[in-house]
């Protein structure tokens, strides 16, 4: 029988592994529970108000609310799906706890504060190819305690990963990642820090 050297065999055992992942069957679908698990932290603005703010629960305006992306690294695509509710959850618990955790004053009811935040998702999506691409799109509006409204923008952000293809987990990590983006956005946004005050 012919002996192979090391190097020859680290070379068939790598052509055996891309074998097996080239050959691997991809799920019919995807299926994400959502959870904030950012991969770094979003650094608190220059300066904010102590303004008591509310922030009310999220609005979910996505036309495709059960799915948030696709894997189309080969012809078949699979939608890679999260219910409504947890998505909703996902972005709500994920402002309430960078706000709370960089200083602002946030409170639990209309009649303690002075300023009402509602945010809107209008996109998040996920494109998975050789790289997770992830993006998310809100409308966030700032309200006074009688209703009045003193400021509406819509923000957008980005983030990218590397990962092993159709895990959850890179899902989660990626989409978390892009709320501390828009997160980076909103806090270095003058008028909307103004808006607070």
């Amino acid at each position: 029988m012919k002996k192979f050297g090391p190097a020859v065999l680290a070379i068939i055992g790598l052509s055996a592994c891309l074998l097996a992942f080239a050959c691997q069957t991809p799920p019919s679908v995807v299926r994400v529970k959502m959870d904030y698990t950012p991969t770094n932290l979003v650094p608190p603005p220059k300066s904010f108000p102590g303004t008591s703010i509310l922030i009310v629960s999220v609005e979910d305006q996505r036309k495709t609310p059960d799915q948030i992306g696709q894997n189309s690294e080969k012809a078949n695509i699979v939608p890679v799906k999260a219910e409504s509710a947890q998505v909703i959850a996902f972005v709500e618990n994920a402002f309430k706890k960078e706000f709370k955790r960089v200083g602002f004053n946030l409170v639990d009811s209309k009649s303690q504060a002075k300023r009402i935040l509602q945010v809107s998702i209008l996109n998040l999506w996920v494109e998975e190819k050789s790289v997770y691409e992830s993006s998310i799109t809100t409308q966030v509006t700032v309200l006074d305690n009688s209703g009045k409204k003193l400021f509406q923008e819509n923000y957008r952000a980005v983030a990218q990963r590397w990962g092993t293809s159709y895990e959850e987990e890179e899902y989660r990590k990626v989409l978390s990642d892009t709320v501390v983006d828009l997160l980076k956005k909103m806090f270095n946004d003058e008028a909307f820090m103004k808006s607070l005050s």
